[in-house]
């Protein structure tokens, strides 16, 4: 039986996307021996149920020490003028800056604050390979220290090594690298791009994008896997979410913000009192400093809560009770598919999908998701809600394509990741 060593920053009890697609493709691969190197964070803030992942795959774990507890404070004065092409995309797209704190981290962990986390496991890795006789390295990022890992294994054992990439990494769109570490980042990316075996992308967009930027990689060297969903996630009690209720259940990072669709629902309560009466938004983030300041710029505070992380089987219960679930992509992510996209559509829930022209709204479409709309369109998104809400008074349903849902639920998902790994060489 072939084993395969899979390399994660996080995974649970770390709640995260990343660590969603790793828990699933572990839980699937089972026709494999599965190895899992991961982190100990005991400083995390986003705590999920650990027991989520088999009692028959071997987890090592290396301690992480966040290395910007120990950034002096004069520095943060030297980053308060924001770049010129920063300043440029924050007003096109009305999003707010960079913190302070991500500023630092790509300023001076290079590729990422993970860096000593990976230079930590790098040996630990080696050593697992050694002893438990590891056919195949895995490694997934962001955090894209991780791939470093396997860049090392490969040249240090000569080992099949595959690069999962949940995400860009130099041409992501909303990633404000310094010149200096711009420069380290895209060598480093090249480095592993290169020397790894084969390269997996979550969307034919990242595909496309790698292939246009760097001339050494062949078509059939990068495989696409999307993310996908969980049917026996579903296996739980809905949570009792009286009137109109619509959630949001994923991250809004410091470059991407509801702040229109909460614009249209705000004009939306002040229009219509009936609306108001029943209308509540639950919105479930780990990064909820960044919406809590649109809701109280914006008056929400009684039709808008925000929950801040939960651990997914919990988040899973408010999706299934909930009347609508909104999904937010904005401009500049026309090459991503957030992972909650697939759970949502797992669901079956109605969905509302402010989202730009994309991999992701081509994916909705097929799917059978109507509702979709321009995500800076103010207007639009207020005739969908009240359209929607219409619906819920008189009872009106919608239905998916059931089939083309099904493509992505994780067994399906995983049969693809295995092929892909057959198909590239790999077993």
């Amino acid at each position: 039986m072939k084993k395969i060593l899979f390399v994660s920053f996080s995974s649970p009890p770390i709640g995260s996307g990343g660590g969603e697609r790793v828990t699933k493709l572990l839980k699937y691969l089972d026709s494999f021996d599965r190895y899992l190197l991961t982190s100990d964070y005991p400083t995390c803030r986003y705590k999920d149920d650990s027991s989520r992942i088999s009692e028959d795959i071997k987890v090592y774990r290396v301690l992480f020490k966040d290395p910007r507890l120990f950034v002096p404070k004069f520095i943060y004065e030297i980053l308060k003028k924001n770049h010129k092409e920063e300043k440029d995309i924050i007003e096109k797209y009305k999003i707010i800056p960079q913190s302070f704190a991500t500023k630092i981290r790509l300023m001076f962990f290079i590729p990422d604050d993970k860096i000593r986390w990976a230079k930590d496991s790098m040996k630990k890795g080696e050593k697992i390979v050694e002893e438990n006789k590891i056919d195949t390295v895995i490694t997934t990022g962001p955090p894209h220290s991780t791939h470093l890992i396997g860049l090392y294994l490969k040249r240090k054992k000569n080992i099949k090594w595959v690069m999962d990439l949940r995400d860009l990494w130099s041409e992501n769109p909303f990633v404000f690298y310094p010149n200096r570490s711009k420069i380290k980042n895209q060598k480093f990316e090249e480095e592993c791009l290169k020397e790894c075996d084969l390269i997996i992308a979550v969307t034919e967009s990242f595909k496309r994008v790698l292939l246009n930027k760097f001339d050494f990689l062949k078509e059939e060297k990068i495989k696409v896997v999307h993310n996908g969903y969980d049917k026996e996630d579903f296996a739980v009690e809905q949570k009792d979410l009286p009137g109109f209720t619509i959630t949001y259940a994923g991250s809004f990072y410091s470059l991407q913000t509801p702040v229109f669709f909460l614009k249209a629902f705000k004009e939306l309560i002040e229009e219509n009192d009936e609306f108001k009466n029943e209308a509540r938004i639950h919105i479930l983030s780990p990064f909820e400093d960044n919406v809590n300041k649109i809701v109280d710029e914006l008056k929400l505070y009684g039709n808008v809560i925000v929950s801040g992380f939960i651990p997914h089987k919990e988040a899973v219960s408010y999706i299934l009770g909930s009347k609508l679930l909104f999904l937010f992509l904005g401009r500049g992510g026309e090459a991503t598919v957030p992972q909650k996209t697939f759970e949502y559509l797992g669901s079956g829930k109605r969905i509302l999908a402010t989202v730009p022209d994309g991999e992701c709204k081509e994916i909705l479409i097929k799917c059978g998701v109507k509702d979709i709309v321009d995500p800076d369109d103010v207007e639009g998104i207020k005739r969908k809600l009240l359209e929607i809400y219409k619906d819920y008074k008189e009872g009106k349903n919608v239905s998916l394509n059931k089939e083309t849902v099904e493509e992505f639920s994780m067994e399906k998902i995983s049969k693809k990741f295995k092929d892909s790994l057959i198909e590239g060489g790999i077993l």
